[in-house]
This record gives structure tokens, sequence and C-alpha cells, in this order.
């Protein structure tokens, strides 16, 4: 028997059709842990807090002289990704990035940045790594990353020289 042919008491036809609502952060999202990082974003996340670079992922560490400039250059073109702001002395922000395989040396680097590949590890805000902090955080619905390429691109377009 099929549905169409069953009784009308076997057919089910809801009088409203709820939205799909996507998998989103806990409500309480300003309380990042390295199992959140783990879960919703797959990174490779030890239990201090801090993001193991490699594996498709690097962090370009932009002087603060031009970071800010280069996020708006980043957010004008609808390519920011994750941001942050280590503290901790540290002059300027990390661009986490997708390397797609472009390798380049420190002297290739524009001038005020630095790549920040495998063996880096880079603090995430965490309760025990309370100096760093999110300039853009990362968002669960949308988990791409820039590639190197076009972060380099914006730090050079936003320097000063």
């Amino acid at each position: 028997m099929s549905i169409e042919s069953a009784p009308t008491s076997l057919r089910h036809h809801p009088t409203h059709i709820s939205k799909r609502t996507p998998r989103t952060l806990p409500t309480a999202e300003k309380h990042y842990t390295a199992r959140l990082y783990r879960e919703v974003y797959g990174w490779a996340v030890d239990e201090t807090g801090s993001l193991q670079m490699g594996g498709g992922m690097v962090g370009a560490l932009v002087q603060a002289l031009f970071a800010g400039a280069t996020a708006e250059y980043l957010q004008r073109q609808e390519s920011c990704g994750p941001v942050l702001d280590l503290g901790m002395g540290v002059d300027g922000w990390v661009f986490l990035a997708d390397p797609n395989e472009l390798v380049l040396s420190q002297p290739e680097m524009p001038p005020g940045v630095t790549v920040l590949g495998c063996p880096y590890k880079v603090p995430l805000p965490t309760a025990t790594n309370r100096g760093v902090r999110w300039i853009n955080p990362p968002r669960s619905r949308a988990r791409w990353l820039p590639t190197l390429a076009t972060v380099l691109a914006a730090a050079i377009a936003a320097s000063p020289s």
C-alpha cells in the first residue's frame, strides 16, 4: 500500500512546516574553549588552546601599523577570515589563511608580514589565554579561510609604502 492510497488518517499533512535552523554556536559564544574549536571548526587545537599551524592553515602576522587597513580591505572584498590580536607584546594581528600550496621564503614576503606555518602554534582566545582576542571571529556557517595569496595582496594594498 502506498502512502497516497492509505486511509486519510494515516497520511501526514503538517499544518505548518518549520524551518530547519543550521547548527550554530552555543549562546555563550564568548566562552571559547579548545573543545569548541575542535568540534565546531575542526581545528587542531591542544588543551592549552593553541592552534597548530599546518594541515591547510597558516597564519599571516601583519604588523599593527597596517593590520587594521588589511582587515578593512579584506572586508570590502568579502574575503576576511578569522583574525586574532595576540596581545602579549606582539606587534600585529594574525590572519588565518589557507596556504593553497603557496610557498614563499621570508625574503619574498611583503615588508611587515611574516607567515606562521608548521611547526608554529598560535594561541586562541580561551579562559587560559586571556590576552588573546578575536578581531574577526570565526563563523560556524562560513568555515572557509581566505587564501594566503589573498591576505598577502590585501597587506600589500594596505601597506603605507
